[in-house]
């Protein structure tokens, strides 16, 4: 037999977004070549969706990969809730003074994607500054997840 295309998965299902990047032919680094949001029900399910959208666009091209995969439903299967904390130092006479300006809630398959999450997402804040640094990415509790 021919071959079949995978099920789609079913529209309630959480939505997710990849972002894809691509490597130039003598680029130092990769740049953002696109995003791609679709639904799956779980995190292994959406790398499987990301990695298909990938190799679709790369067409054999080796320079692509999957840059962030973030959830943009909350609680998708596989994500936790964490927060993070940004903050300023500043200089007070002769020392520096740690000063938390930001608190943000992320949720991620891990701590790493939910600081890179947060890295990106903060910039959108007004009163954002460049100074700022991530202090602490800690998940928080399942018990205190409750409605947002």
């Amino acid at each position: 037999m021919g071959d079949t295309a995978p099920n789609p998965p079913a529209p309630d299902a959480p939505l997710w977004q990849a972002t894809l990047l691509r490597r130039a032919a003598g680029a130092r680094a990769a740049s953002v070549a696109g995003r791609a949001e679709f639904h799956a029900p779980d995190i292994d399910a959406a790398r499987a969706a990301a990695e298909l959208e990938l190799s679709r666009r790369a067409d054999g091209d080796e320079g692509w990969t999957i840059g962030l995969l973030r959830p943009l439903t909350p609680r998708a299967p596989g994500t936790y809730l964490y927060e993070i904390v940004f903050a300023l130092w500043t200089s007070v006479g002769d020392r520096m003074e740690r000063r938390d300006v930001a608190h943000l809630h992320a949720w991620a398959q891990d701590a790493a994607t939910a600081r890179r999450i947060a890295q990106q997402d903060i910039q959108e804040n007004a009163s954002y500054l460049p100074a700022w640094r991530i202090r602490r990415v800690s998940r928080v509790p399942e018990a205190s997840t409750g409605p947002l």
